[in-house]
């Protein structure tokens, strides 16, 4: 799968976030990557200055982050417990790739590098000023962006001539309080803290207008990664949000986006667009709360999305409910409103619901009961990327069995769609060992797709797809730790994927 960074998002979170986690085998440094390296030169294919460069690159980051430069504060630091006046913040990791399948009999192979570096400056103390800054890099190893027929590994990476990519994703100062009313101005480049995910080089700044009503206004060149005619300052938008809260625990948001994306292709046209929403959160009791959004495009009725969630204490039991439609075709609107139109045509009308159950049955153990059906409305007919099915499931969840660490969840579930029926089994196995504050984590498992949506099959739909991995991590000191994942996606097509590399937090 094409590697996409992890964006943080500056805004109130709704309902429980349910966050999961990529482990890693043990990691073996330079006899790993001696063995590596040997196995790719004999296979051929791969360039010698571009994997030395790499490596090299790669040991630079490793040696640099030692344990010396991650001891802890010194005792005198210790026994300061006011905040400081700066400090700064980060991550960067390092991922080498390689894929290969057959097609046609013949042995199919990719080789990627990947890059992640993100940076955080903050001035706790008087809260004054902020620094963001997050970038993404890609390196093809192979070299061959030419290919002239199907390609199953080809990627957004490989729409271009050149063998090096990147993305600045963030790069932006934030002021605190220049004005009483003026809670942040952000100037530079940076994603959207509204609900849309637009990315702009710009001005966005936070108000508080009085006690109970706030108001977000941004606005600047629009900033389109992937686009190959991509002319800088062609494409703009600006929005605003007003968040209004009548009542101690009822929020009432309403938002407005102009985007207008200029296409330089002959064949393509310039899209100008509007987008509205209005949304209420609302907290009934503290175990009880609910959402409700309607969106508008260009006037029309676009999508209305409600959740409930529901927590029984007594009982040990959580209980989470969604439903959403959508009410019109989606056909081609600007990058904003429509990201993927390109890979993905058009969107037909639909609607689904989702039903989970969560029952706790002690401190170790729970199960979890679930329901998905998708429906497409308005008597449409399938086709790729626009199906309808029903998903019912039930997961047991078993923590600390057997060994101190250990985990266990045992899922299954049936499929259903119009003509066809599938059972499916699949687990996943977790061992979590805590050592000086840090853990080193594997996870082994398999599941099942019944579509499965990506580059690699010529279509760009895959059906019936079970996939198995294994991934890890291991940390090497307080701030560095390497990490490794192998995938096996059995359908069709069969794929391997390996992904090794190093992460370092400062």
């Amino acid at each position: 799968m094409l590697s996409q960074p992890v964006l943080p998002k500056r805004k109130l979170v709704d309902f429980f976030i349910s966050p999961y986690y990529h482990h890693i085998e043990h990691f073996r440094g330079g006899c790993i990557l001696k063995r590596l390296s040997t196995t790719l030169f004999q296979r051929g294919g791969l360039s010698c200055s571009r994997l030395l460069a790499s490596m090299t690159m790669f040991f630079v980051c490793l040696f640099w982050a030692t344990p010396a430069r991650c001891a802890g504060a010194s005792a005198a630091d210790t026994l300061d417990q006011s905040p400081p006046a700066s400090f700064l913040t980060g991550t960067f990791s390092t991922h080498y790739r390689y894929r290969t399948t057959r097609l046609s009999g013949d042995q199919v192979n990719d080789h990627d590098l990947l890059e992640q570096l993100r940076i955080d400056y903050a001035t706790p103390r008087e809260s004054t000023y902020e620094i963001h800054f997050l970038a993404t890099s890609a390196q093809d190893l192979d070299g061959d962006q030419d290919h002239r027929d199907f390609f199953p590994f080809e990627d957004i990476s490989d729409a271009r001539d050149t063998w090096w990519s990147g993305y600045l994703y963030e790069a932006h100062v934030d002021m605190n309080y220049l004005l009483p009313a003026l809670t942040q101005l952000r100037i530079g480049r940076q994603s959207g803290t509204r609900d849309e995910p637009v990315f702009f080089d710009g001005i966005a700044a936070d108000m508080a207008v009085t006690r109970r009503l706030n108001l977000t206004v941004y606005g600047g060149t629009a900033v389109h990664f992937h686009e190959l005619d991509d002319d800088w300052g062609s494409d703009t938008l600006a929005g605003a949000g007003l968040d209004y809260f009548p009542f101690r625990k009822t929020r009432l948001s309403v938002d407005y986006l102009y985007a207008r994306d200029k296409r330089e292709s002959a064949l393509a046209t310039d899209q100008e667009d509007d987008l509205t929403s209005i949304k209420i959160r609302q907290h009934f009791s503290p175990f009880l709360r609910a959402m409700a959004a309607l969106r508008h495009v260009n006037g029309e009725s676009r999508d209305v999305k409600a959740r409930a969630i529901k927590a029984f204490p007594s009982m040990d039991m959580e209980f989470n409910l969604t439903y959403f439609r959508q009410f019109r075709t989606q056909n081609e609107l600007s990058n904003e409103l429509a990201s993927y139109y390109d890979v993905l045509g058009q969107s037909d009308p639909f609607q689904s619901i989702d039903v989970k159950i969560r029952k706790f049955l002690g401190p170790r153990f729970a199960i979890d009961l679930g329901y998905f059906a998708r429906e497409l409305i308005n008597n449409q007919v399938e086709s790729a990327f626009n199906r309808e099915y029903q998903r019912a499931f039930v997961v047991f969840d078993a923590m600390d069995v057997f060994y101190d660490g250990l985990s266990l969840s045992l899922i299954g579930e049936s499929w259903e769609t119009s003509d066809r029926e599938y059972a499916a089994a699949g687990f996943d196995a977790r061992y979590r060992r805590k050592k000086d504050k840090k853990s080193a984590t594997i996870n082994v498992g398999t599941y099942f797709s019944l579509y499965k949506y990506d580059y690699y099959f010529q279509l760009g739909e895959r059906e019936a797809v079970r996939t198995f991995y294994v991934n890890g991590k291991m940390p090497l000191s307080a701030a560095l730790s390497v990490r490794a994942r192998y995938e096996y996606e059995d359908s069709i097509e069969n794929y391997h994927s390996l992904k090794i590399g190093m992460g370092y937090d400062f």
